[in-house]
């Protein structure tokens, strides 16, 4: 008699995580709902990592291990789906852990029929040196929306993880949806996109889930990145066409503007980051490319503005980085001369 096959393939890639990836696997295995498979896509690990996966392997027959040469997580998880064999994927990442219901919550929404997307919450953990903090993500009820509306869980920071989602595999093999390896952030959020283009709504689920850890400060998710500004501009494109082929209204529209106009203000900082080594004058001509682009223009003059102070906006439509960056600095001095005044006060008298 041939293997029945499971009901979900979770799909994990694994790269170069021996510190955590015991933690991940017996989370995932603790699950109160056990009809899965486990696929472990071993990247091409130089540690441990893959002798750690073939243990569990042996342990549990619901886990496979797959070794692969390094080719990124993208790749890692298109291996995965290609060899999964359970009606529905799952997502998890290495370094990552699950609650116990993770699968259940997220199955039993699904299950219901239809083509839907359940999301449930993330606790997104931050243990950088001996500082720890937890952020939760979530909505605060179930409820189902139509497609037309899936930039709330963008909005609510929920919109690009796969790791709290639930995925027919069926719709995914038909569709060729898969990620593309040529992207190495925003690949998840593409990913998403193109599949909720295939679904009609999806259903909020206010239970945490999963357990988004950031342990390195320097991570991909927290440091610098040189090409933010083009990643940006890619996804930028991608919600556009999204929000367009499904015909939103203006005011969604605005608001995505808004959204991503105050975002492309934080490419200014991200340019001044400390781990930005170039020259003064080579960040300040990045951003003054980043405000004279063409996805830039087009947010600010779509965006609602009202709450912004008007002087500013109207240098911003200078598209002269040049001016607003003078223009900072001189607020930055104003500051510091007001907030220091009672001490040059106190120098001048202790001199004379």
């Amino acid at each position: 008699m041939g293997k029945i096959k499971p009901i979900i393939s979770i799909i994990v890639p694994v790269y170069n995580v021996e510190k955590y990836i015991n933690r991940c696997i017996d989370s995932i295995l603790a699950q109160t709902f056990s009809d899965f498979e486990l696929i472990l896509i071993n990247d091409g690990s130089t540690d441990k990592s893959g002798s750690i996966c073939e243990y569990f392997a042996k342990e549990d027959s619901r886990v496979k291990v797959i070794h692969i040469n390094n080719g990124g997580v993208s790749n890692a998880r298109n291996t995965g789906i290609a060899v999964a064999h359970g009606d529905y994927l799952m997502f998890c990442d290495s370094d990552d852990y699950v609650e116990i219901n993770w699968c259940r919550e997220l199955y039993e929404s699904i299950k219901l029929g239809g083509n839907i997307l359940p999301v449930s919450g993330i606790r997104f953990v931050y243990q950088i040196r001996k500082n720890k903090e937890e952020i939760i993500k979530a909505f605060p009820n179930k409820a189902s929306f139509d497609k037309r509306n899936y930039f709330e869980t963008y909005k609510k920071g929920l919109s690009g993880s796969l790791c709290c989602k639930i995925y027919d595999r069926k719709i995914i093999v038909e569709n060729s949806i898969f990620f593309d390896t040529n992207v190495n952030r925003g690949e998840d959020l593409l990913f998403n996109l193109t599949y909720m283009s295939h679904m009609d709504s999806f259903v909020t689920i206010p239970t945490i889930t999963y357990n988004y850890v950031h342990s390195n400060e320097y991570s991909l998710m927290n440091g610098y990145r040189k090409d933010l500004f083009d990643i940006s501009v890619r996804v930028y494109y991608a919600w556009k066409d999204y929000l367009k082929q499904h015909n939103v209204g203006r005011e969604q529209l605005q608001e995505f503007a808004t959204w991503y106009y105050l975002n492309f203000l934080n490419l200014f900082k991200n340019t001044f980051d400390e781990r930005n080594k170039d020259k003064l004058i080579n960040k300040l001509i990045y951003n003054n490319r980043i405000l004279n682009s063409s996805v830039f223009i087009e947010c600010i003059e779509l965006a609602d503005t009202s709450k912004e102070d008007s002087r500013y906006i109207k240098l911003l439509k200078t598209n002269n980085y040049y001016l607003v960056w003078f223009l900072e600095q001189a607020i930055k001095v104003k500051k510091y001369l007001v907030s220091n005044k009672n001490f040059f006060r106190l120098s001048y008298f202790k001199k004379n």
